[in-house]
């Protein structure tokens, strides 16, 4: 893969449109259907309709957040034909803790070694489902700082999620993503433009390091992600107002485009991305959303500032890319894309429920759930395949669902267009950006394939489909006691199980009395 520089430099321009340039993703060879699931805890239709979830993905003992983690960056280089010597920053998100000194990202350095790049700045970033994000943030900033010295920057989020509880068990997975980032992207971030919201909660924590599992408050850790999603949203309304960048609503559709047009970027959200614990939290959320636009519409309070930065801007603005491309970025007001079916329903609901309170009434919530289903189906159920199929990736649980709509809208349907995104990590940390394709730039390094007529021909999904074995419940259950057994301990051998591992993964081999770790690889399928 040809990259912008070939080692290290002494000066460098500023970077130009910083964004991915690739993608990469890895999840487990065994799942459990969640069908199955239901009949063994005697909840049929519980996990599967109540939830939203088809399959859990599930690591045997032969594989840990360091496995996994060689693995997808592994794929990755190879894939792209990677010269590791131009990558100069490496950091890894992830919560799940096999030692409290050592750091995954020197783990990954053994990658590094045959190509003696070890000036590499970067280490790994611990906030429960948020250090993905916080990692990537810390790439996209050192890209753009004074200390790049034109190399790229490589992110990996990954996390093994297991619980004690049978009740909890429908929300684990597995699974890790790796992101490229450098100049000149495919996927180019909106520069400037993020949302915080943090503060202190004990929604969800891991404070016993002998085990694997979480401490939990189901009710309050939805109630922080809700608050959270909600206030991101209005901060990064407000400051993408205050930048007249673009006008921000989830109900928009995207617009019309005429063929012979010269190219875009779409001037609204076309498509959301959030952290899918469950898919059915997903769907709430943009329900939430939704009625969020439909008030922020309806009371007048809500929109100051907003008329005097459109006004500010041209209908039809011209903006310069770092490759000289004139992209006509295309100015449309949310009153006139909102729909009016579901603007009439939702501000219906408003009436009765005009405060800016939390959502807590479940009939509200259904109505909100109702009223923007279809634009829910179009603008995020394509991100939600492997959070369907897999579960809870943890820190790769947003990055995954990015992938997903990437694999399963046309890319005519994603030249140009915005996507959202909301990052979610208990205790709690929570982050709203975004991102837009580039209209003309050339997407063929991102993912394995984007062009398939068919989306569940691309190899990814067709691995996904085809090549994982299903576990019956009790040897899910056998797994998943080995794993609590013999979690932090010295002098281990997981057991051998050859079918559990796709060619070409990196597995665990032995613990040693010191906790020292030694790792196998499988090869590669011809």
């Amino acid at each position: 893969m040809h990259m912008p520089t070939s080692g290290h430099v002494q000066h460098v321009m500023r970077a130009n449109d910083v964004g991915i340039l690739a993608l990469e993703v890895y999840f487990p060879r065994y799942y459990v259907a969640q069908s199955d699931l239901e009949v063994a805890d005697e909840c049929v239709g519980k996990y599967t309709k109540g939830l939203g979830q088809q399959a859990l993905g599930v690591c045997t003992l032969q594989e840990d957040i360091s496995s996994i983690s060689l693995t997808v960056v592994n794929n990755l280089v190879n894939r792209l034909n990677l010269d590791l010597r131009n990558v100069g920053f490496l950091e890894v998100g992830t919560e799940t803790m096999i030692d409290k000194s050592k750091s995954t990202k020197t783990i990954l350095m053994r990658l590094f070694k045959e190509c003696g790049n070890l000036d590499v700045e970067g280490a790994d970033v611990k906030n429960a489902c948020f250090g993905g994000t916080a990692a990537l943030f810390h790439a996209i900033d050192w890209i753009e700082s004074s200390a790049w010295d034109g190399r790229l920057a490589l992110v990996v989020a990954g996390d093994i999620a297991i619980y004690g509880s049978k009740a909890a068990r429908p929300t684990g997975g597995a699974g890790a993503v790796a992101i490229l980032l450098g100049p000149e992207a495919p996927l180019v971030f909106d520069p400037g433009l993020r949302a915080h919201h943090a503060r202190d909660q004990y929604d969800f924590y891991k404070p016993d390091m002998s085990s694997e599992y979480p401490m939990v408050d189901g009710k309050l850790s939805m109630r922080c992600y809700q608050e959270s999603l909600l206030s991101c949203y209005r901060t990064y309304k407000r400051k993408a107002t205050v930048r007249g960048q673009f006008d921000v609503t989830v109900l928009s559709s995207p617009p019309f485009r005429d063929p012979n047009a010269p190219p875009a970027i779409s001037q609204t959200i076309d498509y959301m991305c959030f952290h899918a614990p469950f898919s059915r939290l997903v769907q709430k959320a943009f329900g939430w959303l939704a009625l969020e636009d439909v008030k922020s519409q309806t009371d007048p309070s809500a929109n100051t500032g907003t008329k005097a930065a459109t006004n500010a801007s041209a209908e039809n603005s011209i903006c310069t890319s770092s490759l000289g491309d004139e992209v006509e970025i295309q100015a449309k007001r949310p009153s006139q894309t909102i729909d009016p079916i579901i603007f009439s329903a939702l501000k219906g609901l408003c009436d009765n429920n005009t405060s800016h309170s939390p959502i807590s009434d479940r009939d509200l919530e259904a109505s909100c759930v109702q009223a923007s289903k279809d634009l829910f189906a179009a603008k995020v159920e394509p991100g939600l395949v492997f959070a369907k199929h897999i579960g809870n990736m943890y820190t790769a649980s947003l990055y995954a669902c990015l992938i997903s709509l990437l694999l399963s809208v046309p890319l005519r349907d994603l030249r140009g267009r915005r996507i959202m995104m909301y990052s979610y990590g208990s205790g709690l940390l929570a982050a709203m950006f975004s991102l837009y394709v580039h209209p003309t730039r050339s997407v063929t390094n991102l993912l394995q394939s984007m062009c398939t007529s068919h989306a569940r021909d691309n190899p990814i999904f067709k691995r996904l489909f085809e090549s994982r074995t299903r576990l019956s419940i009790p040897q899910f259950e056998e797994i998943l006691e080995e794993r609590r057994k013999l979690h932090n301990t010295a002098t281990c051998t997981p057991s051998e199980r050859p079918d559990c591992l796709f060619p070409g993964s990196y597995y665990l081999i032995h613990v040693d009395e010191r906790y020292q770790r030694t790792y196998g690889k499988i090869p590669t399928a011809v």
